[in-house]
């Protein structure tokens, strides 16, 4: 830094004056330092934010084709896939099922149907008869437990009766089917922060750790915020995977 001398002045002056004019500079260059590291901290909670953000939507990228459904693996490893509404259940039964394949509805009026993807086994056939149980009507009406009925794909069909009409989500069955009586127990479970609600026995072979539930006295969103805390994962994610009506838990593993 260059500065001038005034020669009509005595030296210690000028000294004076120029130890002030350095006082008063170096402490510009504090107080610029200082907004320097305050705007660069800002600037990292926006990085870190927007590293968050995309995070979050990269997880939701890739959930699995199966998600928009309800979905656990049974015991022995089937996948297992159920309606979550009218339009779930038309397009689940309409695009995902092969003829041959076992499809599952409870014997209640407002009930998602559920299938096996692959060969069944017996040990699938009865979780996927309390799925179907565990997410019909019988849950929000406190019943302990609900007949289902299954049969192939091959004996679902869009085709009314004479002067009947089928909705929408909904299928007549034709032909023999076979039968299954299921208790009302659920439980719900987190495997790499990836969150499923259905049988017990499926859950607790598939998930690190589970909540137990049955038809109770507490609200959807008391449970939701419960078992989010427990298992250490967004509410939401609790929230699309519960049965509907209120329930209680029976115990965790």
């Amino acid at each position: 830094m260059e500065t001038e001398l005034d020669t009509s002045k005595t030296a210690a002056k000028n000294a004076s004056e120029l130890f002030s004019a350095a006082k008063k500079l170096d402490s510009k260059v504090k107080k610029a330092k200082e907004v320097l590291k305050e705007l660069n901290k800002r600037l990292e909670k926006i990085e870190i934010s927007v590293i968050e953000e995309k995070d979050v939507l990269k997880v939701k990228k890739q959930r699995e084709w199966y998600e928009k459904f309800r979905w656990f693996y049974s015991s022995t490893g089937k996948l297992v896939l159920g309606g979550r509404d009218a339009t779930s259940n038309e397009v689940l039964m309409k695009k995902h099922v092969e003829d041959e394949e076992l499809c599952f509805h409870a014997d209640i009026s407002g009930a998602p149907f559920f299938v096996i993807k692959g060969e069944p086994d017996d040990v699938t056939i009865k979780e996927a008869a309390q799925a179907a149980g565990i997410f019909s009507k019988a849950w929000p009406r406190g019943l302990g437990v609900v007949g289902v009925f299954y049969a192939p794909r091959k004996q679902f069909t869009k085709k009314a009766p004479s002067g009947e009409y089928i909705g929408k989500g909904a299928f007549m069955i034709y032909g023999k089917k076979d039968w299954e009586k299921v208790e009302s127990k659920a439980a719900i479970g987190v495997k790499d922060k990836r969150v499923t609600c259905g049988p017990p026995s499926a859950i607790e072979k598939w998930s690190d750790h589970l909540l137990m539930l049955e038809p109770g006295d507490k609200k959807p969103g008391e449970i939701t915020k419960r078992t989010a805390k427990i298992l250490g994962v967004e509410p939401n994610e609790i929230q699309r995977c519960l049965p509907a009506g209120r329930s209680k838990f029976i115990g965790k593993k």
